[in-house]
């Protein structure tokens, strides 16, 4: 019956539709009322007292009752359908013991009005494949209590339907198979007897009949004595063969009602009928026109092979059926010439053939050869091949299609050696396309792929970028060293930028010492584009900066990089290729091994992110790099612990935030030193801390890219005992985003760092990957609530209810919970009253100079 269509889910698109395909494959909607499903019914009626039972089908739109007790209609809609909500979980009984009381049913059509429906049971319909085709349900209009006893009867009672169901289909089935076997005994092309051993024909089809020519009671009249041509020689050898194996296949002579014989070709089988009685089939055609073309086909053949033995090539016949299966009926010699395989071994399967392709000409090949079926238009083909003996070659194909009745296609042609044809283009090809000494694309090719990206960036909408490269120090290094060093090197260069790029990106030499890269799809917008390619840039500079081991010898030469985006209005290849040669010589004019763009606004950014690169690596040899502590407090306002926050005091730009260049330390990898030089400056502190009687933990910032340096345990234990810091006051805070990839591994990592007593805190909590997996797995000490949660504490419905559940699960699990952005009282007070375990912000204090914060501490007062 039925449920509020609110409380019904919305079903998933391809379950929902083979549900249908399942429900629909038994045949069982709309048909007549039948015995076997109507006494389920009324024994489930009977046996669990209830006015009403109903065997229900859930169609598309409306649930159907292939039995009904208790009512009268045949069908409901389905959006009001009980039975609906019943095989959402098919592997349960959905029980309503009151509908009025239950939010999903109770403002239903059925409940409010007629038949005004109170208790409901309902047991899926589940069906061998797992698809639930209805329930078989009782209804009353009273509530009713339902024990397991009733549950089980009724589940009982629904896997009786679904037997029924099945065996009703395999009957229905069977009598299928029954029709279709007499169909195609009726209509096969091939004459078929049915016998006794003893010779009674019991049955003979038409087409056994018109071979014969002679009506069905003629043939049982004779028997098979007077059918069969009792003395042809080679029926008795047939005879004894399938009384030994109760299966023959051969040819012989038969009998028409004229008297006269005609060869034929037969299968005939032993088999037993269901009554045990042994009879005897016997299958066969008419192949006295086949013999006659045979004979003639013979003589063709042999005027064909007289001539293809002497034509260089090979000449042959393909064959490609329907179902893609494919032979050579007819190959001259040559076959072993063009695939090292005789004519005989592809003669009934053509696929031996096809593993001489090559890999890459493979489907190309295939495509070709389709085509050619579908259209019945001439095959033309160039291909390659790889022979055992010849090893790789080229062969040229072309061959005339035509249909057969069959549906296959017949193709007859010719296949030719072309390799020596296509070694010269091919030569010729590399000479005008290909530079010499590395095998880039020169000049003509790259402009020609120049023009296809351009039509491609203005089609798909994505931008992308030519970069020219020149080696700073080439001419002095060809001039020292001569030209086979500078070749060398040119060569060395070109592979480094080959295995950079993408496949579908190019890198060309326009000559001497110059290269350019052309990189696609880089971004949707300028901004993403510029950003794209200057880290490509970035790459390449880092690469070319690597030294080369030449003859014993190590030679550096960087390069001066000069990038133009594209497409641009109005602008062509001659206007690219300018604007990236201008660039590039602005490059060398900055002072070589730079990179600049055509674009102003864009270089001015290069200029900048490359000068706080430069600056940072300064910064580390010297005394600009600093930390900073923030305290966390406990309930009682005492200071517990503090967070180790990184600052950098430019003499030019001032004291600059961790957001204004670890950006810049990621990107280069200088992350790893920064990030060292912070736990060790960390383990110092703790160091001193310990003298001076300090208990204090400090927490420090790890980045998933320091964290996944493969030597970051090994650098960690080092600091460690370099420093004589207590581990068990360090803390790593690490970020969500640290989980997302190589899960085993970080916990593998994580587990060896605890092992030497630091602890870890997840940064950031709630803003990214937030899964329990990692919180019940990782050796965690804490968790951070995210400032951006509690700064709307506790005014805000939503951030409350949040930092309310991080609090709640973090203590079940053990957890201590600090929480970062504390800036006035309201938010202290909802915190600690919701057992916070410490609190970071302004309200508590600033961050401090590392000397100031531990002075502090000394002196018993709280940093501010």
């Amino acid at each position: 019956m039925s449920a509020n269509p609110a409380s019904v889910s919305e079903p998933d698109d391809g379950a929902e539709a083979r549900r249908l395909q399942t429900l629909y494959s038994h045949a069982v909607l709309d048909t007549a009322p039948e015995p076997v499903f109507d006494e389920i019914t009324q024994l489930a009626s009977l046996w669990l007292d209830m006015p009403i039972a109903l065997l229900s089908l859930v169609d598309a739109n409306r649930q159907w009752f292939k039995s009904r007790v208790g009512v009268e209609v045949n069908e409901m809609p389905r959006e009001v359908s009980f039975c609906s909500v019943a095989i959402e979980r098919p592997q349960e009984l959905l029980l309503v013991p009151d509908a009025t009381q239950d939010p999903r049913f109770r403002d239903n059509a059925l409940v409010t009005g007629e038949p005004g429906i109170r208790f409901y049971a309902g047991a899926p319909l589940l069906m061998p494949d797992g698809q639930t085709l209805g329930a078989l349900c009782v209804i009353d209009r009273r509530p009713r209590e339902f024990g397991p006893r009733e549950r089980e009867t009724l589940s009982l009672l629904a896997r009786q339907v679904v037997t029924r169901l099945e065996l009703r289909r395999e009957r229905a089935a069977l009598q299928q198979a029954i029709n279709r076997y007499q169909t195609l005994f009726d209509n096969a092309l091939d004459g078929v007897l049915l016998t006794r051993p003893g010779g009674e024909v019991l049955s003979a089809n038409a087409a056994a009949c018109a071979m014969m020519g002679l009506s069905p009671d003629q043939v049982r009249e004779l028997g098979r004595e007077q059918v069969l041509d009792m003395d042809d020689p080679r029926l008795g050898p047939l005879l004894e063969i399938r009384q030994r194996q109760g299966r023959v296949r051969g040819e012989v002579r038969m009998r028409r009602g004229d008297g006269s014989v005609f060869e034929a070709e037969l299968t005939s089988t032993i088999d037993r009928d269901v009554d045990g009685e042994l009879m005897v089939s016997i299958v066969f055609r008419d192949i006295s026109n086949r013999i006659a073309w045979q004979h003639q086909l013979q003589e063709q053949s042999d005027l064909l092979r007289n001539l293809a033995e002497n034509v260089p090539g090979v000449i042959y016949q393909f064959r490609l059926y329907p179902d893609g299966r494919s032979c050579f009926p007819f190959a001259s010699q040559g076959m072993w010439a063009c695939y090292e395989v005789t004519p005989e071994q592809v003669r009934q399967d053509a696929s031996l053939v096809f593993t001489r392709l090559h890999p890459d000409d493979l489907q190309h090949v295939a495509d070709s050869i389709q085509t050619s079926a579908q259209t019945l238009q001439p095959w033309h083909c160039e291909y390659r091949v790889l022979l055992p003996q010849q090893g790789e070659r080229w062969r040229r194909g072309d061959a005339q299609p035509k249909r057969l009745p069959d549906g296959s296609t017949l193709w007859h042609g010719f296949i030719s050696d072309v390799t020596e044809r296509k070694e010269a283009e091919a030569h010729t090809f590399q000479l005008a396309y290909y530079d010499p000494l590395t095998s880039l694309p020169n000049r003509a090719l790259l402009q020609d792929r120049v023009a296809q990206a351009l039509a491609l960036a203005r089609r798909s909408r994505q931008y992308g970028a030519i970069m020219f490269i020149d080696l700073d120090n080439f001419k002095q290094i060809n001039d020292a060293r001569g030209h086979a060093v500078g070749d060398l090197l040119l060569t060395g260069v070109a592979q480094r930028l080959q295995m950079m790029l993408r496949a579908e990106d190019t890198v060309a030499r326009l000559g001497g010492d110059e290269f350019v890269l052309l990189v696609n799809e880089l971004g949707a917008d300028v901004d993403a584009g510029a950003r794209a390619a200057l880290a490509v840039a970035e790459k390449v500079r880092a690469a070319l900066d690597e030294p080369h081991q030449l003859d014993d010898f190590r030679y550096t030469s960087t390069g001066s990089i000069g990038i133009s985006l594209f497409p641009k209005a109005g602008q062509n290849i001659g206007d690219l290729m300018r604007e990236a040669d201008t660039a590039m010589y602005r490059a060398k004019a900055a002072g070589r091994n730079r990179i600049a763009f055509f674009e102003h606004t864009m270089q001015q950014e290069v200029e900048d992110r490359l000068a706080l690169e430069h600056e940072l690596k300064e910064a580390l040899t010297g005394t600009q790099l600093c930390l900073h502590v923030q305290s966390q407090v406990d309930p009682t306002g005492r200071v517990v612990a503090g967070e180790a926050l990184l600052r950098w005091q430019h003499p030019v730009r001032g004291l600059l935030a961790p957001m204004r260049f670890i950006p810049v330390a990621e990107e280069t990898g200088l992350i790893q030193p920064v990030g060292d030089w912070v736990i060790a400056e960390a383990c110092r502190t703790l160091a001193r801390m310990r003298e001076r009687g300090l208990r204090q933990s400090l927490s420090v910032n790890v980045s998933p890219r320091q964290f996944r340096s493969e030597d970051f345990v090994p650098r960690v234990q080092a600091i460690l005992q370099e420093s004589g810091a207590p581990a068990q006051q360090l803390v790593f805070e690490v970020t969500e985003g640290l989980f997302i990839q190589e899960w085993e591994h970080v916990l593998q990592r994580i587990a060896e760092l605890v092992m030497l007593g630091i602890r870890f805190s997840i940064d950031d909590f709630g803003t990214g990957y937030s899964s329990l997996k990692y919180l019940q797995r990782l050796p965690l000490v804490e968790i951070k609530i995210d400032r951006s949660f509690v700064q709307d504490t506790p005014h805000d419905a939503s951030d409350t209810g949040i930092v309310r559940s991080i609090l709640s699960m973090a203590h079940h699990l053990g957890l201590e919970v600090v929480a970062e952005g504390v800036e006035n009282q309201a938010q202290a007070d909802f915190l600690l009253q919701q057992q916070c375990d410490r609190l970071q912000g302004y309200l508590y204090g600033q961050p401090q100079p590392i000397e100031e914060w531990l002075a502090s501490l000394q002196a018993g007062r709280s940093p501010v």
